[in-house]
Formats: structure tokens, C-alpha cells, sequence
């Protein structure tokens, strides 16, 4: 019995050894195969929501910036005053949830439009060739796709056309389709309209988002900064902190931008093939579809770029992608005039000066938050003492480029600072790697025609930590770019970077301004200079009156008030020399050099000093060989 025992045991042991070097053994090279799928329009935007700028804290300054913009645009469209009204309220502090909410009397959306306007990726009428502030048509529907993400709360759209009356919807988006899901739509009634104007749009979110106070302030700087480059905009902006007006403050608009057709020296295959699908139906010759489909491309040179590329006489669309890129080559080898600037549309020098001579800055009243009862916002307005305007005209990356700059000097100004715009947008973040930060940098304030050490002597109270001598001056400095396409360094539009020849036209730009401001700010130095003389002089005047009074036993505040009043005559140029004005004084017939003469001589009009004084004799003798020295003839020197 043990032995049987013994002997299954073994047999046992033995099968379960090779079972487990069975499981030891390193299993087949498996083969992976990839998986392609297609993920959605708005399901890529929302993962990679950085390229939007909509990441962490930025997620509600943000949604301030997209619909400040849309509404802005909406206005320009049709050349509209803008009136805006943003309110940002808290809804629940426990969650972090945030209602946004924007209304603008701007041209509204058509009924049927506004579900894919509002919630669609890649859906806009963004995607042309013009000037316009936003890029990529997608901040609405980030706020959209956020809302519908985070809360469960709809989006809430008003829409007022000149088609139609005012409309109501309560949208979502389908994150997952990148389609519009409509829950609600009605006709809205007068009584219960919330867009009063003509025509009009309004836009209310719910949003999870936290607000830092960094944050908040970059949003308050924001609105006051848009304000600035948009006087001619009403904006009514409402916190929990309070309500703020920024009053139109001139009715003169800028032209609104236009349209225009690519340069041909930016072609590529893409553009060439979508121009010929735009004439398709037509059945026009390549040779007219270059003409009508690129700005500064005549018949004739449209007809000698064919004849360059050797390409056979047919239909446009028979041509195939080599012969296609045999034109798009010799388009880029090919000399053509400077592309149009007319459709742009910049700042201009009335409307700039206008905002940079009203810059607001939004306050927190501390009186009404300390009392317990609701704070208050209030705008405060900052009137330099001279302003003046620069522009130039260039081409970057093939796109017409027009650069403004401004210069606010002095006044109520006490401080430096930058102001950034593009396309008349506030640029607020990344301003260390901004060529603005750059041109400042290398233009030198000897084009204003003072020195480094003038300014940091006069203006060493500042508190600053630059190593630019400019940003010891109260001086604000306002750089506009406006294009077709602004070369912004990240995403988030929030930093210009220095392509072509882009630094080049803002250096001249502001030595140009330097130039103009120079006057001026030589004149405030000096006066500065004056008030420390001053000041040092009122500093020792009470030591020597309080000497001499002492000694001569005289009225000590009549010889300060003396002592004073002629040390601020001397400061300011009406006495130049003390001691002339007081000889003169006494012997006011004379002249300055009969008085010279005559002291020289120690005759009329001078006290004859005794003979026996070596110093006066010493005196006597060398004014003697100065005035033969002056009465000597100039030949007679030479000699």
C-alpha cells in the first residue's frame, strides 16, 4: 500500500513538473494589428483643447475673449456701433460652476443656421481670405462642447436676423458626432424678448471652471485693453463684483475689412485645385481661372505662366496634379506686384488716439467692500500729455501687413507700459516672447535724443526691475497689427512671432514715434531736474538764514522768503547769474561791459582799494593783461 502510494505520488509529482515547464515556455511572437479609427471633429477638439487655449484656469477668460470677438464682428459686418453686454456670475461655488452670458446688437444667425453655427466643429464663415479676429471658428463651440461635458445644463441661444423674427434654443452638443442636438425651439414674443435692438444675438453657458485672481484681473485687463483699441464700442460688463461701463467714446468706425483673392505668390496645389473647382460648372480655361481666381494676375501673365510651363490647351480640370505643379512652381519663381492693402482694416490715428488718450482701468472700490455692503466696479480714466500715431505698410509670408503704433506720454501716466494688439484683439499673455518685446528691446532711446543716464537719474524713483531704460519713463507704447493671417506663435493667439519683415517696419515705426515725443520728453526732464535743484536748495536755505540772522540780528523769514524766491528765479533761467543781476541792479545806466571796463580799470563806478593790498594789486595787474590782451588786433596776434 505505501508503495502503490509512493508510486502515484511520483507519477503525480512528475506530470506537474511538466505542466509547470509547459507553462514556462516563452509563448509565439504575436502579431499587433493597428486599428484606424475616425474620431470626431468636436471629440478631438474637446481632448486637445490646449490648441483652442482652453485649458485649466484660461477656460473662462477664454470664453470672455471668443464671445467679445464674435460679438465685435457680428457689429463690424454691417458697420453697427457695437453694444455689448457680458455678465459673469458665479452659480455654484461648491462645484465651480460659472454662467457666462454675452448680447450684442450685431447681425444675429438665421433660425435654421444657428444649431451647426453654434455646436459644429469646423463649420464657419471664418474660412476665407479677410482680416477678422477670430481663426480657427471654434471658440462658441468649445463653450458649447464644454457646457454639454461638464454640467448638465443646455446652451441657451437668442437670435434676432433681418430675415426673421427673434428665435429660442436650448442646445447641446453630441460630442461624439460633432452634430447639434436641439431640446427646445420657439418663436419668442415681444413680451418676452430679450434682444431689444433691430437685430441681435445672446448666448448663455454654464461652465465648471475655477477663477484665480490672476485670472480675473487678466479678464478685467481684457475688457479695459478692448475698450481701448474699440472706443467706438459700448460695453457693459457685470461680476459679482459689481457693474462697469465702457462708454463709446467717438462714433467713427474703422472701414469694415473685405474679402480679398490670394497672392500668387503664395500658391500651392491645394489653392490652385480649389480655384479650379470653384469654375468647374463654367467651363473656363485655366488661363481665365488664374486671372479670376488671384489678385495681381492679368490675362497676359496668366497666359505667359502657361505658356512657361509648356502645358497643352484644354479644359482646366483635365489637367493632372505634374502639370499643376509645373504653374505652381514658376508662380513662385515669378516677380508680381505688392498684394492689395486696401481691404484691410486698421485702427486708423483718429480712432487709436482716441483710446489711448481715455485708457480705463477697472477698480474695486475698497470703501463700499469695506462698509459690508456690494462692491463696485469703476473705470478710471488715464489722460497722457501727448500722444502720437506711426504706421507702416509691409508684406509678410506673402499676405499684405499693415503695422500702428502709438505712443501715450506723460500726464496722468506714471508708469511704462505695453499694449499688444492683433487685428483688434488685446494680446494679454506670452509678452516676453512677443517681437514687440523684442523691438523694444533693441530700439534705444537715443532716438528721443536724451541718454540712459539722464533718465535713470531723473526717474530713479521707479520701481522697476528692467534693465530697459525706456520702462523708466511714464510712457504707454500700443503696437496693431492687422492681416489676413497674423504669424501668432501658439494656438492660443496670444504672441506675434517675427517673420519676414515684420520687426523691421515696427522698429521704424516706433523711432519714428521716439522722434516725435522727444521734444516733450526733454522738456519734462528738465523741469524734474529743476524740481530736485530746488528741493536741494530749500534744503540748506533755513542753515544759512539762521546763520546770518544770528550775526546781523535780521528778520529771518523776509531773508528766506529772499533766499527762496531767488533760488527759484535762478532754477527757472530768469536769473542766470546771481552776482550779474545784483551789480546790475545797482548801476542799472551801465552796460555789462562798461561795467567791465570799469571794474578793470578801478575807476568810475567801483570802490578804489588801497595800494597796499598784494591781493588787490594782484587782481589789478592781471585784469590790466586781460584787457590788452582783448584790445590787441587779430593780425597783430597772429604775428
Amino acid at each position: 500500500m505505501d508503495q502503490l502510494t509512493s508510486k502515484v505520488t511520483t507519477e503525480v509529482l512528475e506530470k506537474g513538473t511538466k505542466q509547470v515547464k509547459n507553462n514556462l515556455q516563452i509563448p509565439q511572437k504575436q502579431i499587433t494589428k493597428i486599428r484606424y479609427d475616425k474620431k470626431a471633429e468636436s471629440e478631438f477638439f474637446v481632448d486637445n483643447s490646449a490648441l483652442a487655449g482652453f485649458t485649466g484656469e484660461r477656460i473662462l477668460y477664454m470664453s470672455v475673449r471668443e464671445l467679445i470677438e464674435n460679438s465685435l464682428d457680428s457689429c463690424e459686418i454691417n458697420h453697427i456701433l457695437p453694444v455689448i453686454h457680458l455678465r459673469l456670475k458665479q452659480l455654484d461655488p461648491l462645484n465651480d460652476l460659472w454662467t457666462i452670458s454675452c448680447k450684442d446688437n450685431g447681425v444675429g444667425i438665421p433660425s435654421e443656421k444657428v444649431p451647426v453655427a453654434v455646436c459644429s466643429f469646423l463649420t464657419s464663415g471664418k474660412y476665407v481670405e479677410k482680416q477678422q479676429r477670430g481663426l480657427f471658428g471654434v471658440g462658441l463651440k468649445m463653450i458649447a462642447a464644454f457646457s454639454t461635458k461638464d454640467t448638465d445644463h443646455p446652451l441657451r441661444v437668442w437670435s434676432k436676423s433681418e430675415e426673421e423674427s427673434e428665435y429660442y434654443f436650448d442646445l447641446r452638443t453630441d460630442i461624439g458626432t460633432n452634430k447639434p442636438i436641439t431640446l427646445f425651439k420657439k418663436n419668442v414674443k415681444n413680451d418676452e424678448s430679450q434682444l431689444e435692438y433691430e437685430t441681435g444675438f445672446k448666448v448663455e453657458a454654464v461652465l465648471r471652471a475655477k477663477l484665480s485672481p490672476v485670472t480675473k484681473n487678466k479678464i478685467y485687463d481684457y475688457i479695459s485693453q478692448t475698450s481701448i483699441v474699440n472706443p467706438y464700442a459700448r460695453i457693459t460688463f457685470e461680476t459679482d463684483d459689481g457693474k462697469v461701463t465702457f462708454k463709446r467714446r467717438t462714433e467713427i468706425m474703422p472701414n469694415p475689412s473685405r474679402e480679398v483673392l490670394p497672392h500668387p505668390s503664395d500658391m500651392d496645389l491645394k489653392t490652385l485645385k480649389k480655384a479650379i473647382l470653384n469654375f468647374m460648372n463654367q467651363k473656363t480655361t485655366l488661363q481665365g481661372i488664374l486671372s479670376n481666381s488671384f489678385q495681381k494676375m492679368s490675362n497676359d501673365k496668366a497666359k505667359e505662366i502657361i505658356s512657361k510651363a509648356g502645358l497643352p490647351v484644354k479644359p482646366a480640370d483635365k489637367y493632372d496634379e505634374h502639370e499643376l505643379i509645373r504653374v505652381v512652381n514658376i508662380c513662385k519663381h515669378t516677380k508680381f506686384q505688392s498684394p492689395n492693402t486696401d481691404h484691410l482694416s486698421p485702427i486708423g490715428e483718429k480712432i487709436l488716439t482716441v483710446g489711448m488718450t481715455s485708457e480705463y482701468s477697472i477698480i474695486l472700490n475698497k470703501e463700499t467692500a469695506n462698509s459690508g455692503t456690494q462692491t463696485q466696479l469703476s473705470a478710471k480714466i488715464l489722460k497722457p500729455a501727448l500722444t502720437a500715431y506711426s504706421s507702416r505698410i509691409c508684406v509678410v509670408t506673402n499676405r499684405p501687413t499693415i503695422v500702428e503704433c502709438g505712443i501715450a506720454y506723460g500726464g496722468e501716466i506714471q508708469s511704462f507700459k505695453l499694449f499688444r494688439f492683433a487685428n483688434k484683439i488685446p494680446l494679454l499673455y506670452d509678452e516676453g516672447s512677443d517681437v514687440a518685446r523684442e523691438v523694444i528691446s533693441e530700439v534705444g532711446i537715443n532716438k528721443m535724443g536724451i541718454s540712459k543716464k539722464e533718465v535713470k537719474e531723473q526717474y530713479s524713483h521707479v520701481e522697476t526691475k528692467s534693465d530697459r531704460t525706456v520702462e523708466y519713463l511714464p510712457i504707454h507704447i500700443f503696437f496693431h497689427i492687422c492681416s489676413t493671417k497674423i504669424p501668432y506663435k501658439t494656438a492660443g493667439k496670444e504672441s506675434i512671432a517675427s517673420e519676414g519683415d515684420l520687426k523691421k517696419y515696427m522698429k521704424s515705426c516706433l523711432s519714428d514715434l521716439y522722434r516725435k515725443v522727444s521734444a516733450q520728453i526733454r522738456r519734462e526732464l528738465k523741469l524734474k531736474e529743476d524740481e530736485n535743484k530746488i528741493r536741494l536748495y530749500k534744503h540748506y536755505i533755513p542753515f544759512i538764514v539762521n546763520a546770518i540772522s544770528e550775526s546781523i540780528k535780521i528778520d529771518s523769514k523776509r531773508l528766506s522768503n529772499a533766499f527762496q524766491n531767488m533760488a527759484e528765479k535762478y532754477v527757472s533761467g530768469e536769473l542766470t547769474n546771481i552776482t550779474k543781476q545784483i551789480f546790475l541792479n545797482s548801476d542799472q545806466n551801465k552796460n555789462e561791459q562798461n561795467f567791465k571796463k570799469t571794474s578793470a580799470s578801478n575807476g568810475e563806478g567801483g570802490n578804489k582799494l588801497s595800494t597796499f593790498d598784494t591781493r588787490t594789486s594782484n587782481i589789478k595787474s592781471s585784469n590790466k593783461i586781460k584787457l590788452t590782451k582783448a584790445e590787441v588786433p587779430r593780425k597783430a596776434t597772429k604775428k
